[in-house]
């Protein structure tokens, strides 16, 4: 018999939720088999079985469940499920009734043409009614592959499931899914044809958030009233930046896909090393300073809602490909719910970039015990100055967000001045360290 317990997937998780069971106490599962879909503080992500047995549920769908504990057991066939419930007796036939009973139970009147309506013997139970969405076509609705908030949004416009082809990973139903079906409804058509009304109901909708994101605003509101911050923010000239990454893509094996953010984390993390003040956290009043360079990158899950920080560890000992290659995998594997162990874990600094949607310069919030983060905005063809000549030139303005507990006003400052200098002069990212 083998434990199957809620596991910790970031360090800010504390416990988890059961979205949704895959799997039925009682059960046979077998190593790799989809259990569960489980919430966190972070995202939400598919729960594997790691034996094989009778599955034995231990926690219900919607109970949260502290880091560690039991959810279910694996154990040898046989094991007596929780909660297991027996199939009603299947009714008799009606036609097996004796002569007696049919003349004491005279038949309602009937229509002409309609079928009349039988009733069961006292004691026996009518048949089960065939589950909704199983209808036809044989398919069950806890079969079809859709992320929560899918669900949901396909509940409020009325959008059947079972007629969508899922874009998500292994064709699970996402948002995107669901509104592309309900755009393309006949209805829809004619509801924006018509006269725009005013909107039912009460002026302000109250929704209810997720786990996720009510964990991430309770972080949130916690580190900017717990952490006395500043900012420090730098331009920096990245014409030979742009120019190495595509030489890279068109001269190096693997390198392909090398992207601004990989080349910032290369930089970051040789300044991490020069400046190991900045790589070190404040925790119950004394300074945790760490050995290992591990780099946050701050995307939004594919549902959109919230907040995702997959973690590259050891970046100061990679190149740029190898960087590029785990920056992919661990972004890819915590948007489709399936996260390694450490992917969301032992972060020691972070770097949100919000370039690619125009945005020129922000201030991001510090992602606790980590004392700072590093806001990046988009690329801008602007006129600078070049030996007392106008020339064209590509800027990228850069913002970090220190925690003043733990480095100070120079730190921050002769920090930002070498990522600007790696930056500006990126054949030293390709050099290895």
């Amino acid at each position: 018999m083998a434990d199957v317990n809620m596991p910790k997937l970031s360090d800010t998780m504390e416990e988890g939720t059961i979205v949704e069971w895959k799997k039925s106490s009682g059960d046979e599962v077998h190593k790799g088999d989809l259990l569960a879909e489980v919430e966190s503080d972070k995202a939400t992500f598919d729960l594997e079985a790691e034996d094989e047995g009778t599955l034995e549920i231990l926690v219900e769908k919607g109970v949260p469940a502290k880091i560690g504990a039991a959810i279910a057991r694996i154990g040898a066939g046989g094991a007596a499920p929780v909660a297991e419930k027996k199939a009603p007796p299947k009714a008799e036939p009606v036609a097996e009734k004796s002569a007696d009973a049919t003349a004491s139970e005279p038949a309602p009147p009937t229509r002409r043409g309609s079928a009349a309506p039988t009733s069961p013997r006292s004691g026996e139970v009518p048949p089960p009614p065939t589950p909704r969405g199983g209808e036809g076509d044989g398919r069950a609705a806890t079969e079809i592959k859709a992320s929560p908030l899918a669900k949901r949004i396909a509940e409020e416009m009325g959008v059947d499931l079972r007629s969508i082809s899922g874009t998500g990973p292994d064709g699970r139903i996402v948002k995107e899914d669901v509104l592309a079906a309900a755009g393309g409804d006949a209805r829809t058509e004619r509801r924006r044809a018509e006269p725009p009304a005013a909107p039912a109901g009460p002026e302000v909708e109250v929704i209810e958030p997720t786990r996720m994101q009510a964990t991430i605003a309770k972080r949130m509101a916690e580190a900017k009233a717990t952490v006395p911050d500043f900012t420090v923010t730098v331009e920096a000239r990245v014409d030979e930046a742009v120019k190495l990454r595509q030489q890279l893509k068109e001269s190096v094996p693997g390198a392909e896909k090398v992207t601004m953010t990989d080349l910032l984390m290369r930089a970051c993390a040789l300044a991490l090393r020069r400046f190991p003040e900045v790589n070190t956290s404040w925790v119950e009043g004394r300074f945790q300073r760490k050995r290992s360079i591990n780099i946050g990158l701050a995307v939004p899950p594919s549902q959109g809602l919230g907040l995702l920080v997959p973690v590259v560890h050891d970046v100061d000992r990679k190149d740029l490909v190898q960087i590029s290659i785990e920056s992919r995998q661990v972004i890819e594997r915590a948007r489709s719910g399936r996260p390694g162990e450490h992917d969301l874990t032992g972060g020691t600094f972070s770097i949100s970039n919000l370039g690619m949607y125009g945005v020129d310069e922000f201030v991001a919030i510090i992602n606790p015990p980590e004392s700072a983060i590093l806001a990046v905005g988009a690329i801008k063809d602007v006129p600078v100055v070049e030996d007392g000549r106008i020339v064209p030139g590509k800027v990228m303005r850069m913002t970090l967000s220190v925690d003043h507990r733990v480095f100070y006003g120079q730190t921050a400052a002769q920090f930002m001045a070498e990522v600007k200098r790696l930056i500006e002069n990126p054949v030293t990212l390709v050099v290895p360290a």
